[in-house]
């Protein structure tokens, strides 16, 4: 009981305080640009770090563990792949977003594509984000829910709750402070499981003894999935919402590059260290639910260290919900607030909008977190629907006249329709919803190309909104 008691405390003072500093945040988010961006204020490796953040939550820790429960060491490409995608998009579209000078990824495809496409662009985004706070949500409260004693339903409420208390007062200023305490603990928490595991197991010798050895095998998840993975995590870099507004906080493109680079380096370590913590927690505890993979290890330690490991977990979760809030919000301010509903919207009238949509964003996804399905499943789901914003931008940027505005529009639409249909019916043909995602889009803009006029140039469906 006593042991209980003590972690509960570490991991109440750790929300406490996490949540304390996005309060105080507050005074310096005086407009809505600083609210969004944090005015260009933090250098490459604060961007850098925050840019990870939003793909190191249950995700890649606690997600990761379950897959290498059951599938090995090869759990970590899910984390690997994302490094390489971080390192391609920084020789890549860093550059080229930075440019635009657009904090919305569908700010900078409405200059190429139009309104029609940026709406679309907007939606799919909000969309996707929803689903990774899904499974943020689901995975926050199975961890909390075990560890402190209580529904799951109840601890669901407290991830979104705590989340939007703190965002929604400090905005991005609120994001990158809390965020970097997030990753320190994220990484702390890790390396503690890690080594109470394998002393336990008796070592790597001991793990390699209990274990099968194709679950050492850095290709046991086969080579479809790894792909899927690659591609997935290539899109989801390419086209995530918070990327484009972190990169964009930068204060020129080649801190923009700098801080990709540094997300793809700090991102390797976690994957691998994840993945072994499975693996130990098989030879250990061969019986457990693969979901418990990582928290049993806070059994293996003495309460203050295991409270140090549930605040890991708990930042785990925080960390990636509170980049995706404050993403959609983005979202929701430039794309429908202020084109549609507000043109000469004051300063004072923004900031408070962006509120508002932050505390809706981060609500929202609380009653379906309960249904949530595998966490790993879910959130390359995610990753998918972004695929499909990846292929516009790719084309926009590299192939400008492939296409036009009402190709970019019907096949992102369609994208995401039969992708969440695949994906809702288990992948028929054992094929992964990743390739849906990103071949839809490229056959619609093909028959859009095919059928344009031989003369004609990119057609914008609507008029721009600056023209």
């Amino acid at each position: 009981m006593a042991a209980s008691t003590i972690i509960l405390g570490i991991a109440l003072l750790y929300v406490l305080i996490t949540t304390g500093i996005g309060l105080y945040t507050k005074k310096f988010s005086k407009s809505s640009d600083k609210y969004m961006t944090g005015g260009k204020e933090f250098g490459p490796l604060i961007i850098g770090l925050l840019m990870m953040s939003e793909f190191i939550g249950t995700g890649s820790t606690l997600g990761t563990a379950q897959t290498a429960f059951d599938k090995g060491i090869s759990a970590s490409w899910n984390l690997i792949t994302l490094a390489l995608a971080f390192i391609l998009f920084a020789y890549t579209l860093a550059k080229k977003f930075h440019e635009r000078g657009e904090y919305t990824i569908s700010g900078a495809i409405s200059k190429s594509y139009g309104k029609s496409a940026m709406v679309i662009t907007s939606l799919i985004m909000i969309y996707a984000l929803c689903v990774v706070n899904v499974s943020m949500y689901a995975g926050g409260a199975a961890t909390l829910s075990a560890i402190l004693k209580i529904p799951h339903s109840l601890a669901a409420i407290l991830v979104g709750l705590i989340t939007v208390v703190y965002v929604t007062a400090g905005g991005m200023f609120a994001v990158a402070y809390t965020n970097l305490i997030h990753v320190a603990f994220k990484y702390l928490g890790l390396i503690l499981a890690l080594s109470f595991g394998l002393a336990a197991a008796g070592g790597f010798a001991g793990v390699s003894l209990d274990l099968k050895p194709q679950m050492f095998s850095w290709t046991g998840i086969g080579w479809p999935m790894i792909i899927a993975w690659t591609i997935a995590n290539i899109g989801s870099i390419f086209s995530t919402q918070y990327i484009i507004q972190a990169v964009c906080s930068t204060s020129d493109q080649a801190q923009a590059k700098k801080a990709s680079i540094y997300s793809g380096l700090l991102v390797i370590p976690v994957g691998i260290i994840a993945a072994v913590i499975g693996m130990v927690a098989k030879s250990l505890f061969p019986t457990i639910p693969s979901a418990q993979a990582l928290p049993i290890m806070t059994t293996l330690m003495n309460p203050v260290l295991g409270g140090l490991v549930v605040a890991g977990l708990i930042a785990a979760v925080f960390g990636t919900v509170a980049a995706s809030t404050i993403g959609s919000a983005a979202l929701i301010l430039k794309d429908f607030y202020i084109p549609f509903f507000n043109k000469n919207a004051t300063e004072k009238q923004k900031l408070r909008f962006s509120r508002i949509a932050t505390v809706v964003m981060g609500l929202l996804p609380i009653p379906f977190a309960i249904f949530a399905p595998q966490i790993l499943t879910t959130i390359f789901f995610a990753r998918a629907l972004r695929t499909t914003i990846a292929v516009i931008v790719v084309l926009m940027f590299y192939f400008p006249k492939f296409s036009s505005g009402r190709g970019a529009t019907w096949g992102m639409i369609l994208a995401v329709i039969i992708t969440t249909a695949w994906y809702l019916a288990g992948n028929p043909l054992g094929i992964d919803n990743i390739y849906i995602a990103g071949l839809t889009p490229l056959v619609v803009m093909l028959i859009d190309h095919i059928f344009k006029q031989p003369n004609q140039e990119i057609i914008l469906w609507e008029k721009k909104e600056n023209v």
